[in-house]
Order: C-alpha cells, then sequence, then structure tokens
C-alpha cells in the first residue's frame, strides 16, 4: 500500500532517547552499539542497517552486542560534546556517563518524550532521583498512567531485582542489547500511534501531523517486525487503515481550499 500524500512541513520527531552507562557513554566506545539505537530508533532514517551478532568480548563478557553497516552518517550526542538544548540541533541518542550531566539532559528535555537506557549500577542512584524530578515526563497525560519507558540494561537481572520492585511500573529489565532495542522500537512506535489517534479526535482533526505519526509508526512496526522475526499483520493493518483515512482527510481539506 503505498502512502504518498503530499503534507506540509511536519517538525522532527518529539522523542529522545537517553542513555547513562559509565562504558558506553564514553565517546569513541560502542559506537556501532550506540548507531544501531540511534538509527533504528529514527523513524526518519532511511539508512540500511544489518544487525549481526559480535561477540565484544571485552562488554559485559557473556552478553552478544550488536554490529552495523552504516551508509549515512549519524548525529549522536556524547556528554560534553555539543550543548544540550533541544532547538540548536537534532538528535535522537544522547550518551551520559555522569549523572548530574545526565538530569541536566533530563532538565533541558522535559517538553520530550524521553526514553531512558541505564545500567543498573547507576539505575539504582539515578531512577529515585528521576522518578522525583520528573515523573511527568513518565506519565501519560490523559490517562494518567505510567510510561514503561526506563529501561535497565544489566548483566545480571537478579543484582538488580531488590530495587527495581519498587519502581516496576516505570521500569523493563533487559540482559541483551537486542531484546532492549526491539522492546523500545516497538515502544515508540506505540507511543507515535497514541500520539496520532489523539490528533485525530481533536475538533478538527489535525490530519497533517497524524499522518507524519502514522508513517513513523509504520515504519517502527516494521523495523521491530524484522527484528524479532514476528508478524506485524495486524497492527499494520490498523496503522493502513488509519492512514488512509486521514489521506482522506487531507484530500478533502485540500478541495475546498481550491
Amino acid at each position: 500500500m503505498s502512502h504518498n500524500t503530499t503534507v506540509s512541513h511536519e517538525d522532527n520527531p518529539n522523542h529522545i532517547v537517553i542513555w547513562l552507562d559509565k562504558h558506553i557513554g564514553e565517546p569513541g566506545t560502542y559506537e556501532h552499539l550506540k548507531k544501531t539505537f540511534g538509527i533504528q530508533t529514527d523513524p526518519k532514517s532511511e539508512t540500511r542497517v544489518a544487525l549481526v551478532d559480535r561477540d565484544y568480548g571485552d562488554f559485559r563478557r557473556a552478553e552478544r552486542s550488536l554490529s552495523i553497516h552504516l551508509e549515512d552518517p549519524l548525529l549522536v550526542h556524547h556528554e560534553g560534546s555539543l550543548p544540550v538544548h533541544p532547538e540548536s540541533v537534532y538528535f535522537l541518542l544522547s550518551t551520559f556517563t555522569n549523572i548530574e550531566n545526565c538530569l541536566n539532559c533530563f532538565e533541558h528535555n522535559r517538553n520530550k518524550r524521553i526514553f531512558f537506557i541505564t545500567s543498573g549500577s547507576l539505575g539504582r542512584e539515578v531512577v529515585p532521583i528521576i522518578l522525583e524530578k520528573f515523573r511527568e515526563t513518565f506519565t501519560d497525560p490523559v490517562t494518567n498512567e505510567p510510561y514503561m519507558s526506563i529501561y535497565v540494561f544489566c548483566h545480571d537481572i537478579s543484582f538488580h531485582i531488590d530495587w527495581a520492585l519498587d519502581y516496576r511500573d516505570y521500569i523493563q529489565i533487559f540482559n541483551f542489547d537486542a531484546q532492549l532495542l526491539s522492546r523500545m522500537t516497538r515502544d515508540i512506535g506505540d507511543y507515535f500511534l497514541t500520539e496520532s489517534k489523539r490528533l485525530l479526535d481533536e475538533n478538527p482533526p489535525n490530519n497533517s501531523a497524524a499522518y507524519h505519526r502514522l508513517s513513523w509508526t509504520h515504519k517502527l512496526y516494521e523495523r521491530y517486525g524484522k527484528m524479532e522475526r514476528v508478524s506485524m499483520r495486524r497492527e499494520l493493518h490498523e496503522v493502513n487503515q488509519l492512514l488512509e483515512e486521514v489521506e482522506e482527510g487531507l484530500k478533502s481539506s485540500s478541495d475546498e481550499d481550491d
């Protein structure tokens, strides 16, 4: 099914991935891993990504990490390399080794939908602070339900159950990066689908903004299906139906303007 309706320019996606890890956050380290996460979670990226299991050896030893082939550069913000001002530069992945700098990034991006990855050791310290200072960032403004968009990435999940249980409505724990990436990709797609439906419920419907978010959802769902090797036929069918309705609305608006 082709969706080629001409729509007005839309701003960049309003989400950001913030990653706090003493090792991954260092500039020049695990660049393939970080670029993979940045590209896969960016619904506007047209870069072709091949995910290949590769044993890094020195990275949590028992884990399998991701290698990618890049055709285009991706801007990944590292701690201290760029000013953390959302209006000044477009990036979707910002990495940190320092809790204070990470919290400053939260402050500067609190108007965005934040998907937060943390190591287990730093998460034990920073998650209580984040949910005290930025709980609204992890709460749906319409339903008041918590977002499970804090991702704890650790070697041994059992080491972190004691503190993580207190925040189980907000946290998902992973010990494999591929599983974390696919889950986050799906979660971001779900977020854009919810946003698109709310835009369509407005009076009048905001068809242009909804179209972009539905297109982003479609792309992220396709990526999730390929990563997990599962069928997303039902979910994509729903998105396609909504896209058809939006296209009709955009066409009607265009005809009325003529």
